[in-house]
């Protein structure tokens, strides 16, 4: 056989696999005679079939044009089916590759539909492209109804319980309790598992998914089902209320040291940043040393972090985002200014594996500028832009769309930010900062009275010379405390 001939063969076979099956979808059992048996009736379609397909199509295009990491032609589609064949059948589907060339997904989709009638179409496709967006790996996301509705809740709404979580060996805890909060009253702790909300599974879900859960309208209740650290398992009943949480905090450490913590990036954290820090002044005097606490910090707007950034760096650049190709590249550049933050005030950063985003961007720029000293846990290495995506009928995609790179050109996904002094079961050492497997990525503990992250880079940055020679990279041991 010839090459040519080798080739035809090869373009035939999709052809025919696709006529195999739509063949296979059309036959039906043979009765005897008409007159021997009455005919069936055809199974009436599910009237959320339109819906169901229009969502598929809208959602799988939408990643197929701007998701971060281009997807070959057609094969988003093909796991797709398999995936949607699977929930259908309840079963591995073991059948050949559909070929899209043939037909479009639309009618793929009403196939299936025909050929497994009992179940329901649209929420066999929801489940689908679920599993879809999460394969993507990079935190993408897909809201049901229900999902993009809680999401929407406008601020009169959107009252909790005052707990953050975070996640840890597959499993949602809790990271920190606010003070006087309804979780507060009911004793709930940090390292608490949270298992389930009003009988809802959480395994799982992303931090995201769980904060909807959680928040909703004022003196409503809710359920949850709590694994307390001590091993014991029970249901707490607790009611929403509004909590004050505040974006940022700030207090004095001994030896005048300064201590800012930004629990997120919102377009009020700047202003709140420059109030904190002034107030700080006015009640004391100019500090020693500021430690900037980005512990826990799963980031927000991009051009917040950006800012932040560029008080503590007089040039060069902070940030680079890049899109799915090369060329869509935006370079963000320090603007001159003489600010007390840019001169010669040591500066100490907290990360863990909790720092996420623009969070780590922010400590990746001070670090290549070697304007910080970092102290902690290797970070999220969750270096992406995200935008969200509304799509048919009341749902939303949550789709990564960029890359973020520190100054130094390195990508800050997947491996993280990995801290210049890292902290971990209580012993401290300088790290190598390019990927020191022996500093993980860990949450850490933020417990009252017991902040071994916090003592440590207090320790180091009242020391001005100890502070100088690991600022510049002289020492290759820490001192002994």
């Amino acid at each position: 056989m010839t090459k040519r001939e080798h080739g035809q063969w090869l373009a035939l076979i999709p052809a025919l696999l696709m006529a195999a099956w739509l063949g296979a979808c059309a036959q039906a059992p043979k009765s005897p005679s008409p007159e021997a048996a009455p005919r069936e009736p055809a199974a009436q379609l599910d009237p959320q079939l339109g819906i169901a397909s229009h969502l598929a199509e809208a959602t799988l295009a939408r990643i197929m044009r701007q998701h971060v990491t281009p997807i070959p032609a057609g094969e988003l589609d093909a796991r797709f089916i398999e995936r949607l064949a699977t929930q259908l059948t309840e079963s591995p589907w073991r059948e050949p590759q559909l070929s899209l060339r043939e037909t479009n997904l639309a009618e793929i989709i009403k196939s299936l539909h025909r050929r497994y009638p009992a179940q329901p179409i649209l929420p066999a496709v929801e489940a689908a492209l679920d599993e879809i967006v999460h394969s993507l790996g990079d935190g993408s996301l897909y809201f049901d109804r229900r999902q993009f509705e809680l999401l929407q809740r406008p601020a009169d709404e959107r009252a909790g319980i005052g707990l953050l979580t975070g996640h840890r060996d597959q499993q949602v805890v809790i990271r920190e309790v606010l003070a006087g909060s309804p979780a507060d009253r009911a004793g709930l702790g940090p390292g608490d598992a949270l298992i389930a909300i009003d009988g809802e599974a959480v395994a799982g879900q992303s931090r995201d998914q769980v904060m909807t859960g959680l928040l909703g309208r004022p003196g409503s209740s809710l359920a949850l089902r709590i694994r307390f650290a001590e091993g014991d398992t029970r249901e707490i009943d607790l009611r929403r209320e509004f909590v004050d949480r505040p974006l940022v905090e700030g207090r004095w450490l001994p030896g005048a040291i300064a201590h800012i913590r930004l629990r997120a990036l919102s377009e009020t954290t700047v202003a709140q940043f420059n109030e904190t820090f002034l107030g700080l002044i006015r009640k004391q005097r100019a500090p020693r040393a500021l430690i900037l606490d980005l512990r826990d910090n799963h980031g927000g707007v991009l051009d917040v972090a950006v800012q932040l950034a560029d008080l503590f760096v007089a040039e060069g650049t902070l940030l680079s985002l890049r899109g799915r190709v090369e060329s869509e590249q935006t370079r963000y550049m320090a603007q001159p200014r003489s600010q007390i933050l840019e001169q010669d005030l040591p500066l100490m950063v907290l990360i863990n594996g909790e720092t996420t985003a623009g969070a780590e961007s922010i400590a990746a720029a001070l670090q290549d500028h070697r304007r910080a000293l970092l102290v902690g846990h290797r970070s999220r290495g969750a270096g992406r832009l995200y935008s969200v995506f509304k799509l048919p009928d009341q749902r939303a995609l949550k789709l990564a769309i960029g890359h973020l790179y520190r100054p130094a050109g390195a990508a800050i996904a997947p491996n993280g930010v990995v801290p210049d002094i890292c902290v971990s079961n209580g012993e401290a050492f300088i790290s190598d900062r390019t990927g020191n497997p022996d500093c993980p990525r860990e949450a850490g503990p933020i417990t009252a009275g017991k902040d071994p992250v916090l003592s440590r880079a207090a320790r180091i940055v009242a020391d001005k010379s100890l502070y100088r020679n690991l600022l510049e990279g002289r020492l290759e041991t820490l001192p002994q405390p």
